[in-house]
């Protein structure tokens, strides 16, 4: 039986202020529920290399952390913009890995940065707010089987976090 890897912290104890007021919703601390923005290894390990990273690099892009996050995951760096059905749909056909672990990972990054900083770079809102239109589609959200509706819903509570004023 393999251990279970350790979860970061997450707590609104230990969290930016603005984090603390704009996180509302208890789902937005679950490390365990998958539609959460915390839920998922991906975002486990992109709020511990945020957290890292930030302590490194005080004043680098958050950008560059996604870049060497997904180089190490072997996860392709393209289709940010792609939110068409059919072109999601291709994408996902061509590298479901990809696709989804891209996704995870900067919904989690922006989540973090918020949660560490409590504010938000452009493109890091930019790109999660395209992804977390992509995760809204019916054919992501089939994933979530009897919690689709539920995952669409908390994808509308994120996007209205995300789409608030972090700078």
């Amino acid at each position: 039986m393999t251990e279970a890897p350790e979860l970061p912290d997450l707590s609104p104890d230990d969290c930016h202020p603005r984090a603390v007021a704009a996180l509302t919703d208890p789902f937005f601390w679950s490390l365990t529920d998958e539609t959460a923005p915390f839920g998922n290894e991906t975002a486990h390990e992109t709020l511990t290399a945020f957290r890292d990273f930030r302590d490194e690099h005080p004043k680098r892009s958050p950008i560059e952390l996604l870049e060497e996050l997904l180089a190490r995951w072997e996860v392709g760096d393209a289709g940010w913009d792609a939110v068409n059905a059919a072109e999601v749909e291709a994408l996902g056909e061509e590298d479901e890995y990809s696709l989804l672990t891209r996704d995870e990972a900067i919904v989690a990054l922006a989540f973090s940065q918020i949660v560490v900083e409590g504010r938000l770079e452009p493109e890091v809102r930019r790109r999660a707010l395209l992804a977390l239109a992509r995760q809204a589609l019916p054919a992501l959200l089939s994933a979530y089987e009897g919690r689709a509706l539920e995952r669409a819903l908390r994808i509308d509570r994120m996007r209205a976090v995300l789409s608030g004023r972090w700078e």
